[in-house]
């Protein structure tokens, strides 16, 4: 499976916050804290502030290094922001545990595509699977670990697993199930997917790239 003067105004009205909020109680300010810089991280990465949304969503994790959903979340923004090791370093604890969730699981699997670890990712996403068969996201990252050892047959199996379950844009997974498609020599199959993920996506340069690549080998062969 492809930066601050307004950061400092940020962090200081939750200082405000903070005092104003002293005499409700440690446990009623903490949650309500952690929900104020939750919603700042999330208003921030919609504005494409990258680096202001990470520093905000490393806070709510250093609040509380335990709680599973605040380190996946900046541990994936890590991983986005071209920091696998660290996001590794996050997750790890909560992936290699007994009780490891299908979430933990899947985003550490996530990580050691990135980190080039394909065995890894594929042990670690079967476990995610494991837990959760209905998670189209793991399905696709297993299929990724897959196709990067040539297993691809296997990755075929994966990416339209994924395809099935998935909720939200599926041209990734079109794409690469097209290029997978494409590795077996089925090219026709390829180019009526890529058509699909186009019509779907027409500004996505890489799947406009890839039918134009998979177009001409099929002309040749």
């Amino acid at each position: 499976m492809k930066k601050n003067l307004k950061l400092a105004c940020v962090l200081g009205v939750t200082t405000l916050t903070l005092n104003a909020c002293a005499a409700t109680g440690p446990t009623n300010d903490k949650a309500r804290i952690d929900a104020a810089l939750d919603r700042a991280a999330a208003s921030a990465a919609m504005s494409g502030k990258t680096s202001q949304s990470l520093t905000l969503m490393e806070r709510v994790y250093q609040r509380d290094p335990s709680n599973e959903a605040a380190a996946i979340k900046y541990a994936v923004a890590l991983r986005e922001a071209g920091e696998p090791e660290k996001s590794a370093l996050i997750l790890q604890s909560f992936a290699k545990s007994g009780g490891a969730s299908s979430n933990a699981l899947r985003e550490y699997a996530a990580t050691q595509l990135e980190l080039g670890d394909y065995h890894s990712a594929e042990s670690y996403a079967r476990n995610a699977i494991g837990k959760n068969g209905s998670d189209g996201q793991a399905w696709h990252v297993l299929g990724i670990a897959l196709d990067a050892q040539a297993k691809h047959k296997e990755a075929e199996t994966a990416f339209r697993k994924a395809l099935d379950m998935w909720d939200g844009d599926p041209v990734p997974i079109m794409n690469n199930l097209a290029l997978n498609l494409a590795s077996q020599n089925h090219t026709e199959e390829a180019i009526e997917i890529l058509k699909k993920a186009k019509a779907l996506a027409p500004n996505r340069m890489e799947v406009e790239r890839n039918l134009r690549i998979i177009s001409t080998l099929n002309e040749h062969t």
